[in-house]
């Protein structure tokens, strides 16, 4: 289960003693939505009442709820038998649990399908490639390009950035290397086998600078013993107190995508060690000043990238020079401050805003009443349509960018989901529109014998 299906579900639990109104809209918020009552409309409801939008693949445990949102009522279900009822408008899916074996087909005319996946291309390769954003009319991503973008879904303000509440001085950091002996970087890591290869560059790394990896990857150095648990470990205060003595951290994504940016930024920037970052090529235009993060890419060996870290712990004005936003106390990245005020969304379990997953479902309710207005009965799938800007992730590289043999299983599920996705949206599009896994599978090894993936991907069986 992941963790915002978790968030999802603590959520949930609080319906009881709290009522779904505060739990999933905030207290006067019109903008997400407030409680319209309980009742479900019955499934074969007439066209005079709400607009109906499922979730197709379960994902918020509420199956009927009505909701109001900022242009009227939608109706949200889980329950897959309003999928023919005539005031169904959209059906959603959650990325992660995206299956083309498990699809509402055929699929009609007159309902959009929405994605919401926040998560890595690790979790999904098929959303790396337009045939099968295409089917998808509303969207909400990583990326800034989807409709509903969640690029700063891991921060949870400016004032966090520029709070100096858990901050740790540069001098008591310097004292602290010898004090407690610690290395000027720190490393956790759990997720050991990732397309971008971390390990092997922190590796190279190490030869070089020392480095405290306190994470099941690369282990060396132990958390404390009620920390050890990392269900709850990374937010735990004292997790975050012991983060904030080192001068470095090492801030690399499970692959690299434009605006793909998770905790492993935020949490260093937020508690005033300079990240030394890999990820998403944008990272620049998220930073909260010019000069906020290392970036890995910047450097062309592990090896140049050591020599430049250690200049910064001989010299306390340059490496000061990485925490404006803690010294001064301040942001100036009008884009970041921009894209933070227009956010009405919150996380870590704020009640008062809400979570992105309710506002993303107002956000799909307050487009297909509108698209559906003025007489028009269908919304046509085909007149808004998803692209590469909306997910859209490349090839997967590592980050030390040459071992070949290391890349070869990510690149391999890349290359096979490009052509899964071209048969996707063909059997989707075309007549029948509708057909069994085994069909889905027949038509794909043909494809990917013309494709050439058999040459560049020997299988393990000759028949193939």
């Amino acid at each position: 289960m992941s963790r915002r299906r978790v968030v999802v579900q603590s959520c949930i639990v609080l319906v009881a003693c709290l009522t779904w109104a505060k739990c999933a809209t905030g207290k006067g918020s019109l903008q997400r939505g407030d409680s319209a009552g309980g009742a479900p409309p019955p499934s074969t409801g007439g066209a005079g009442g709400e607009a109906v939008v499922l979730w197709w693949t379960p994902f918020t445990g509420i199956m009927g709820q009505s909701r109001n949102c900022g242009l009227g009522s939608c109706f949200f279900t889980e329950d897959r038998s309003y999928l023919h009822n005539k005031r169904l408008k959209a059906v959603l899916f959650y990325g992660s649990d995206f299956s083309i074996e498990d699809l509402p087909l055929p699929r009609q005319s007159r309902h959009w399908w929405g994605l919401l996946h926040e998560e890595s291309p690790k979790n999904q390769p098929l959303f790396d490639h337009q045939p099968v954003l295409q089917l998808f009319n509303i969207t909400s991503t990583f990326r800034r390009g989807s409709n509903f973008p969640l690029t700063l879904q891991h921060l949870k303000s400016i004032e966090a950035l520029t709070s100096t509440r858990e901050f740790v001085p540069t001098k008591e950091k310097n004292h602290l290397l010898g004090k407690e002996s610690l290395a000027p970087v720190v490393y956790v890591q759990s997720d050991c086998d990732t397309p971008a290869q971390r390990d092997k560059y922190v590796s190279e790394l190490a030869k070089y600078i020392k480095i405290d990896s306190y994470g099941a990857c690369l282990h060396n150095r132990d958390l404390p013993a009620h920390l050890q648990d990392p269900a709850g470990t990374y937010n735990h205060g004292d997790f975050r107190a012991l983060v904030a003595k080192y001068k470095f951290a090492i801030a690399i994504e499970n692959a690299g995508c434009d605006d793909y940016i998770t905790e492993k930024l935020w949490r260093p920037l937020t508690l005033g060690t300079v990240p030394v970052y890999w990820g998403s090529p944008t990272v620049r235009d998220w930073e909260p000043n010019p000069h906020s993060v290392i970036v890995v890419s910047d450097f062309q060996t592990p090896k140049e990238l050591a020599v430049f870290l250690h200049r910064l712990l001989e010299n306390d004005t340059l490496y000061e020079s990485y925490l404006k936003h803690k010294l001064n106390q301040e942001v100036t990245n009008a884009y970041l401050l921009e894209t933070m005020e227009k956010r009405r969304w919150g996380i870590d379990n704020d009640f008062e805003k809400g979570n992105f997953i309710e506002h993303f479902e107002c956000h799909v309710c307050d487009q297909v009443l509108t698209r559906h207005s003025g007489g028009r009965s269908k919304a046509n799938p085909g007149e808004f349509q998803a692209d590469l800007s909306h997910y859209g992730c490349p090839e997967p590289e590592t980050v030390l960018g040459e071992d070949e043999e290391a890349r070869n299983f990510w690149v391999e599920q890349w290359n096979k989901a490009r052509v899964e996705a071209q048969v996707l949206h063909r059997l989707v599009s075309l007549p029948p529109k509708r057909f069994t896994p085994d069909e889905f599978f027949d038509a794909v090894i043909p494809e990917l014998q013309r494709d050439g993936f058999f040459q560049r991907f020997p299988p393990e069986h000759e028949e193939l």
